[in-house]
């Protein structure tokens, strides 16, 4: 929740994610990860979970690929390095997977991970999509890279 309001308050507005209850955020979580084929993994410091990424098989536009469904990482451990070790980890079990390409969506002005996954080598396709978060339109960019 605190990865939420931190990369995505300015965004979306810190009142559309205020709104969401940690009980609402927590069944949001249960639902995505209890769903078809997640494959979460997560970094911890000290026994604490303090971030996650989980991702699952997509038919792409060229063939099957990886496709990344979340990436969060609290915000007090920001640019320490969890974040590049919890990629790296995931990138080897898609990679020992079969996958040869991994996608995802990017939330339009989310600069922290946009500027992340730049650095791993993501790059733009061109491809939009406009999803509604409570009401509000909500501009996404898929990026996609090879493994």
């Amino acid at each position: 929740r605190a990865s939420w309001l931190a990369a995505y308050g300015e965004v979306l507005g810190a009142d559309l994610l205020d709104s969401l209850s940690p009980s609402v955020h927590l069944q949001l979580w249960r639902k995505r990860l209890g769903g078809h084929d997640p494959r979460p993994m997560l970094v911890c410091v000290q026994d604490v979970v303090v971030g996650l990424l989980y991702w699952q098989h997509q038919e792409g536009d060229i063939g099957p690929e990886a496709h990344i469904r979340a990436l969060y990482l609290h915000p007090a451990h920001w640019r320490r390095g969890h974040g590049k070790r919890l990629w790296q980890a995931v990138a080897m079990q898609m990679r020992r997977a079969g996958y040869e390409r991994v996608s995802l969506w990017l939330l339009a002005g989310n600069q922290v991970g946009q500027g992340f996954y730049l650095r791993r080598g993501f790059r733009f396709d061109g491809t939009e999509r406009t999803l509604s978060q409570q009401g509000r339109p909500c501009l996404q960019q898929k990026m996609s890279r090879d493994l």
